[in-house]
């Protein structure tokens, strides 16, 4: 018995645990298997390839041959030539922006018919075409009297602004903020940059048309002792910079100058807190 088939008999022992053996009469008997040896689960393996390779068996056969060595092909493509990058316009100042949208008048129209006296402001506020476009209903005159302790400057009006300029959700912060800075609702002037609500205003294109003048007109008229403009975006009517946002600012008006402190909008101050500790140490600070 060779040593393959040994190990090969030895492995089934141990599994079965007794052999069948066919007798000369054609009668199955079971008989204990011979005592062997132990065997590893790697002696066993062994013995199961020895068996099949004295069987003949040495290869692993199937239905199509396979070149085990054949070098991959290698499918040669040609890439497609780029697309050329598109040309994109040059950058435009503001300036050059309103130039180009010549068929949009300047607002305010001509600055010789523009009023002098705070009333008359309210009136031409509300009447004058190029301010604003849309339905003259659509539009919420300033509150408040001349020479205000403080000017709060608002962008535009609020969507839920139905009672006037500040009336709604806002205006109740507003409120509360002037509470604590000890500022009476009388001894506040409320106003907003434009005279009605617009979508994504572009704050540079509309200072390079004449809304920053209007604007500073505005205050020169309201002769406020401090102004709040609450939304910093629309500092761009006053030439101011972004990375200047922060800082105690002086914007000229009329030939006078008017201290200025920005804020965020109204509804950042609202759902951040840090923000309104950040508004409240800066404005102690402006006001001391």
């Amino acid at each position: 018995m060779s040593l393959s088939f040994r190990r090969v008999f030895g492995v089934n022992a141990l599994i079965g645990g007794a052999l069948e053996v066919k007798t000369s009469l054609g009668r199955m008997m079971q008989v204990d298997s011979p005592d062997m040896p132990d065997f590893t689960p790697l002696e066993g393996l062994e013995g199961a390839l020895d068996w099949w390779r004295e069987a003949g068996v040495e290869y692993d056969f199937a239905e199509e041959s396979t070149d085990w060595l054949a070098k991959l092909e290698v499918q040669e493509t040609v890439a497609a030539p780029a697309e050329p990058a598109p040309e994109l316009p040059a950058p435009q100042s503001p300036l050059q922006r309103a130039l180009v949208r010549d068929d949009l008048p300047r607002i305010g129209g001509d600055t010789a018919a523009w009023p002098d006296t705070l009333e008359s402001f309210r009136s031409w506020w509300m009447t004058e075409s190029s301010l604003a476009d849309g339905a003259l209903d659509r539009r919420l005159p300033p509150r408040g009297l001349a020479q205000a302790k403080l000017m709060v400057l608002v962008g535009q009006p609020e969507p839920d602004d139905a009672e006037g300029l500040l009336s709604g959700g806002a205006g109740k912060l507003l409120a509360a903020m002037l509470r604590a800075m000890g500022i009476a609702p009388h001894e506040a002037y409320l106003a907003s940059a434009l005279p009605a609500p617009m979508a994504l205003p572009d704050w540079n294109e509309l200072a390079a048309r004449g809304l920053g003048d209007v604007a500073r007109h505005h205050i020169a008229l309201a002769a406020p002792q401090r102004i709040l403009a609450v939304g910093r975006a629309q500092l761009a009517l006053f030439d101011i910079p972004p990375e200047k946002a922060r800082d105690p600012l002086v914007v000229e008006c009329g030939e006078k100058p008017y201290p200025l402190l920005a804020a965020p909008d109204f509804a950042q101050i609202a759902r951040s807190a840090p923000r309104r500790e950040r508004f409240w140490h800066r404005w102690l600070e402006w006001t001391r």
